[in-house]
């Protein structure tokens, strides 16, 4: 009796063995083919940190404007597609791969709004070489707004399309509880290969946009393909799905003394528009533009009227 049950146990543990090496291996096959789907699209400029490659694009002349895209899975300096070429008629355009997105290197383990902030201000220093005006998407804006409020110096002009930090503030202990989890092998590998799959991208991008015929399969797989890439793309995964990168940016606005723009979607579900009427009752200064039809990313879905605000106010 007792070598039956000794051998039915056993039975059943080889079975959860062989089940967990089969996920195992088909996780790592997975893994190895996205990492043949860097985005060689545009010519990317790098530029070497201590932490590693930054990827940038650099085009047109004149005064620096630094472009910061958002924070979401599959993220990258592609973000301003649509309207890069326009304002490099009038600008030097640099449009930024933050660490952990796009070309750009991998962290090791999720950054803070600060590292974020830090790195923008070494980029500026040390690539840009002057002063900036600074275009920042959502939680790109946070950083754009805790970088003014930490180095002053760096920044002339700001555009803050709907930044996060002013109506949702830091990570919850809720958002955090399971950081670990996330960043774990096996578990915290499949939770990011569901999380990055087609469909799952789909369904992020469809709540970033409120003309959701507008979004192609193109579109999608681009996002899907950036959001796997690198050694070290469940890390960023991890950093977005716990919000470790959020930070509290009313007092940095509040703060904010140079010329602004604030620019935000009407159908914002994501960060909805009341937070855009805290922003405006805060200052006294400033212009304020509410894009009608449009949510998160007016850049991509509204990007004609975000070009004429954009020069309108920079010129």
């Amino acid at each position: 009796m007792k070598k039956r049950i000794a051998k039915y146990f056993l039975g059943i543990f080889g079975a959860i063995g062989a089940a967990l090496a089969g996920l195992v291996g088909y996780q790592q096959i997975v893994l190895k083919l996205a990492q043949k789907k860097k985005d060689e699209t545009h010519f990317m400029e790098t530029w070497e940190t201590e932490e590693g490659t930054a990827a940038y694009r650099s085009v047109g002349n004149g005064r620096p404007l630094l472009l910061i895209h958002s924070m979401m899975l599959g993220a990258s300096s592609r973000e301003w597609d649509d309207v890069i070429d326009g304002l490099a008629e009038n600008y030097h355009v640099y449009a930024i791969d933050l660490p952990g997105f796009g070309n750009s290197f991998r962290p090791e383990a999720p950054w803070t709004a600060y590292q974020y902030a830090k790195f923008l201000h070494a980029f500026i220093e040390n690539v840009v070489k002057r002063p900036v005006c600074i275009c920042g998407a959502n939680a790109g804006a946070d950083f754009a707004l805790i970088l003014s409020m930490l180095h002053p110096e760096n920044v002339r002009r700001m555009i803050l399309v709907s930044p996060e930090g002013i109506g949702k503030g830091f990570a919850t202990e809720e958002d955090a509880k399971h950081l670990s989890l996330l960043l774990k092998p096996v578990a915290g590998t499949q939770k990011f290969l569901l999380a990055t799959s087609g469909k799952a991208i789909k369904q992020q991008l469809e709540a970033q946009f409120h003309a959701k015929e507008t979004i192609s399969a193109e579109l999608i797989q681009r996002y899907a393909d950036a959001a796997r890439y690198g050694s070290h793309a469940q890390t960023t995964y991890a950093g977005i799905a716990t919000r470790f990168y959020a930070v509290d940016t009313k007092t940095a606005f509040e703060k904010l003394s140079v010329p602004f723009l604030m620019i935000w979607g009407e159908e914002n579900k994501l960060n909805p528009v009341e937070h855009f009427d805290t922003a405006e009752k805060m200052k006294d200064f400033g212009a304020f533009a509410l894009f009608e039809n449009t949510a998160s990313l007016p850049h991509m879905e509204n990007s004609r009227a975000f070009l004429e605000n954009i020069k309108d106010f920079l010129k």
